[in-house]
C-alpha cells in the first residue's frame, strides 16, 4: 500500500512540477555574485561595484540585491546531500530571494507591495533561467517546484511576516568587511 501511495504521490508531484515549470517565465541574469564567508553558516553578499548581480524579469523589472547577510538557501542540513539541494546550488536565486526578504524586513522603499508569493515566483524564475542555460545547469522541475513551495510554506510566511531587519553595520562596504575567511565569485555574462 505504501509503495502505491508513494508512486501516486510521485506522479502527482511530477505533474505539478511540470505545470509550474512551464508557467514560470525566464529572465536574464547578469553580473557577479560575491559571497564572503565570515563564520560557519554566516556569509555576506556584497554587490560588485562594476558588475552587480542583477536579475531582469520578463516584465522588465530588474532586481539588484544590496549588501546583506545571507545563508544561501535556507535548506535543512538533512537535505544537503541530495543533488540540487545544496544551500548554494542555485546561489543567484537564493541571494535574490534573501534580498526580497531583507527589503521586506527592513522596509526599503519601492518594495511595499511585494508578497511572499512574489518572492517565491522570482526565485523560480531565476532557477528556470539557470536551468535553461546549458553552461549553468540542467532542467530539474521537481527541485524548482519543491523550493517554490518551500518559500510559500507556513514557516516561510511566518518569517516573511515576523522576520527582523538585520542590516550590515553602518558604512559597511568592501573596505570595512569583517575579516573574510573565504571569497566566492560567480560571474554571469
Amino acid at each position: 500500500m505504501r509503495i502505491v501511495f508513494l508512486g501516486l504521490s510521485s506522479i502527482l508531484l511530477s505533474g505539478c512540477a511540470g505545470i509550474h515549470f512551464d508557467r514560470t517565465q525566464e529572465g536574464t541574469l547578469k553580473g557577479k555574485l560575491l559571497v564572503e564567508w565570515i563564520d560557519p553558516d554566516q556569509f555576506i553578499f556584497t554587490p560588485d561595484r562594476d558588475s552587480p548581480l542583477t536579475f531582469t524579469r520578463e516584465n522588465g523589472q530588474s532586481i539588484t540585491p544590496g549588501t546583506m547577510y545571507t545563508d544561501g538557501g535556507s535548506i535543512p542540513r538533512s537535505l544537503w546531500a541530495i543533488r540540487s539541494y545544496s544551500p548554494w546550488g542555485y546561489a543567484p536565486a537564493f541571494i535574490v530571494h534573501d534580498w526580497l526578504f531583507e527589503v521586506r524586513h527592513c522596509k526599503y522603499p519601492g518594495y511595499e507591495l511585494l508578497t511572499v508569493d512574489d518572492a517565491a515566483l522570482v526565485m523560480s524564475e531565476i532557477m528556470k533561467t539557470m536551468m535553461l542555460d546549458p553552461k549553468r545547469g540542467s532542467v530539474d522541475k521537481l527541485t524548482m517546484y519543491a523550493m517554490y513551495e518551500a518559500v510559500k510554506s507556513p514557516i516561510a510566511v511566518r518569517q516573511w511576516n515576523e522576520g527582523k531587519c538585520v542590516p550590515p553595520p553602518r558604512g559597511f562596504d568592501e573596505e570595512t568587511l569583517p575579516k573574510v575567511k573565504m571569497r566566492y565569485v560567480i560571474e554571469f555574462p
